[in-house]
């Protein structure tokens, strides 16, 4: 199991198979060459920072996942055990709301600009989002992260269950065998133009991501 910076939990990935695999959310704790997002517009994967409100002013650092639209409104999809950090986005926005555990996701208004969902491919180039849909086990999907940058694997399962300890457990998520570090947290699980998921945690082997049309629906949301 990978260091997890501040966040030192184990968990289970519960399937059919019944596999035991040590995860962990990835917020990173600690401060990154990478730096925070300062630009016009914000891409999935990009480096986000943020200051905790508590003692010690902790910073911490997650990755941007897709632009949404609500009532018109543009804000930033991450995970939620990262918008449950902190208050303000250096560069972006505030934080708007946290949902975790259950679920994994939160939204940050989007001060940075305008522009279409897509996703940073780390090589000079970008991936336009144009929907959300549902992946099939086995499937090749890829995720962008501000650690591990854009790396791709299979999908492992759907509707998976793992437990981070302490009573956070968080249900219906997609796993895949893309490994992660801190950091990557938030970041957007996708292939070509379509969005699977946002990043919740995990580790070498396996990593486990909140869907993106739950997270759409439950907030009356559109891709940007």
């Amino acid at each position: 199991m990978f260091g997890c910076s501040r966040r030192k939990l184990a968990g289970v990935l519960i399937s059919s198979a019944v596999a035991i695999l040590l995860a962990c959310p990835v917020v990173s704790a600690a401060p990154s060459a990478v730096g925070a997002a300062r630009q016009s517009t914000l891409k999935g994967g990009d480096a986000m920072y943020t200051v905790s409100p508590g003692p010690g002013r902790e910073p911490y650092y997650c990755s941007a996942g897709f632009a949404i639209l609500v009532k018109d409104v543009r804000y930033i999809l991450t995970a939620g055990h990262c918008t449950e950090h902190g208050l303000d986005w250096e560069g972006i926005g505030p934080n708007v709301d946290t949902h975790f555990p259950v679920t994994d996701y939160g939204r940050i208004r989007d001060l940075s600009g305008s522009g279409p969902s897509q996703v940073d491919l780390y090589d000079g180039r970008t991936q336009r989002i144009l929907r959300a849909g549902i992946p099939q086990v086995g499937q090749t999907v890829c995720k962008s992260g501000m650690t591990t940058k854009k790396t791709c694997g299979k999908v492992l399962g759907l509707n998976q269950t793992v437990n981070y300890g302490k009573d956070k457990q968080v249900i219906g998520t997609i796993a895949t065998d893309i490994p992660i570090g801190s950091g990557d947290s938030g970041g957007p699980l996708f292939y070509g133009g379509v969005g699977y998921g946002v990043l919740s945690g995990g580790n070498s082997q396996v990593s486990f991501y909140q869907p993106l049309r739950t997270v759409l629906t439950a907030y009356g949301a559109t891709l940007a």
